[in-house]
């Protein structure tokens, strides 16, 4: 049986070595994280341990670190403070940002995008000027899930200054992964005040995420009870998710691996260009994660080709993994300028460090016939319809 393929770590990245044994460690330690006796010490420790490790990833203070159930609850933490009399952010924002926004009670305002998917930071600061209270929100992801293009958030952060402006990105797709200049996301460089990350990006597991929250600018508790997690989110915390997400996190910073996803990523769009000469490639002449691919050949269905992959066992993905399940037009790739049909065709391969050679052949060789045969089926109709305008023109 050949083996499958899988292409789709901006869903989910495969739960890394060091998370599962971690988590298995965990599910040995009986206490409460906020008891006193020695099981709950130890709960404690592993707690304080990973947190140190996610603080190392993202480079801020492990105090800064507030575990959570995930990145959609970070998202709604943030989005939905009262104080914010304003939010700004880009259609390009994932759904968790967007609807969070629509259940406040703060005014919604659009911010522009480039065709390549870059905030319009010229733009931006005309509407902040013009539309800007005090101290509004602005949301800006770190990456986009869709195409992998980075955004300059110390640009955004720059420029919203001087209106006083607090600024969130979902920095889910950036943690753990490098763009195509070789960075990779530092809380503490960005100067941003919020970031929401998930531990299921860079291989640990789902179910458990955290916000990032700049020293001095804390929120009011989302959740309230018992006080837990330095008083910011209460609720007994996930000691086994939290501990394999530590230990993922700590996998990541120790064992880079950009080179060999950068060229891995370099062969995947070298042999689509080679394959389709019509495909377009999206984010190209932007910066982006290294390890994503999106790429669209008009006329020929997001939908249909995810079908087709999987029926062969290779697992790709069209728009954010959230909303895949209703497979349509990509909302990003509407904001960013292409049209209806064009932003239905749209799939996205992105891959990761244990990605193999045989998974990115895997891939090119399945595509690769997909697309060729549906050419040849397209030419095949052409045939059939002239031949039959010939008949027609015999028998008159």
């Amino acid at each position: 049986m050949t083996e499958p393929a899988y292409l789709d770590w901006n869903g989910a990245a495969p739960l890394c070595t060091e998370a599962r044994e971690a988590m298995m460690q965990a599910m040995n330690v009986v206490g409460n994280p906020s008891s006193l006796h020695s099981g709950g010490r130890q709960a404690k420790a592993m707690i304080d341990a990973a947190r140190e490790d996610v603080a190392a990833l993202v480079d801020c203070e492990p105090g800064e670190v507030v575990f959570t159930s995930g990145a959609t609850e970070a998202c709604n933490w943030v989005l939905r403070d009262p104080r914010w009399t304003s939010i700004f952010a880009p259609a390009i924002e994932h759904d968790a940002v967007l609807m969070a926004a629509e259940r406040s009670a703060a005014n919604k305002l659009a911010l522009s995008v480039t065709g390549g998917g870059i905030v319009d930071i010229g733009l931006m600061r005309q509407f902040l000027s013009a539309k800007a209270d005090n101290a509004p929100l602005i949301c800006v992801q770190a990456a986009n899930s869709e195409t992998g293009v980075v955004q300059d958030l110390s640009a955004i952060v720059s420029a919203a200054t001087v209106f006083d402006g607090r600024i969130f990105t979902d920095a889910c797709q950036a943690v753990g992964r490098t763009d195509d200049a070789g960075n990779t996301f530092s809380f503490a460089e960005s100067g941003v005040h919020y970031a929401a990350i998930t531990a299921e990006k860079f291989g640990g597991p789902a179910g458990v995420g955290a916000l990032i929250v700049k020293a001095g600018y804390e929120l009011k508790p989302f959740i309230v009870g018992g006080g837990q997690e330095m008083r910011h989110r209460s609720g007994t915390e996930n000691l086994i998710g939290i501990a394999g997400m530590g230990a993922a996190a700590k996998a990541a910073r120790e064992n880079p691996s950009a080179q060999q996803v950068l060229e891995m990523s370099a062969y995947i769009r070298s042999m689509i260009a080679t394959v389709a000469d019509e495909v377009e490639e999206i984010g190209r002449a932007v910066p982006r994660l290294v390890n994503t691919t999106s790429f669209a050949v008009p006329g020929w269905k997001a939908s249909t080709q995810m079908m087709q992959l999987d029926l062969q066992g290779v697992a790709v993905s069209a728009g954010s993994a959230c909303s895949s399940g209703k497979v349509s037009e990509s909302k990003v790739l509407r904001a960013m300028g292409y049209d209806r049909a064009f932003a239905s065709c749209a799939i996205r391969a992105s891959i990761g460090p244990t990605t193999t050679e045989t998974e990115i052949a895997r891939f090119i060789d399945v595509w690769g016939a997909l697309y060729r045969d549906r050419a040849a089926k397209a030419r095949g109709d052409l045939i059939d319809i002239d031949t039959n305008k010939l008949k027609g023109t015999s028998n008159g």
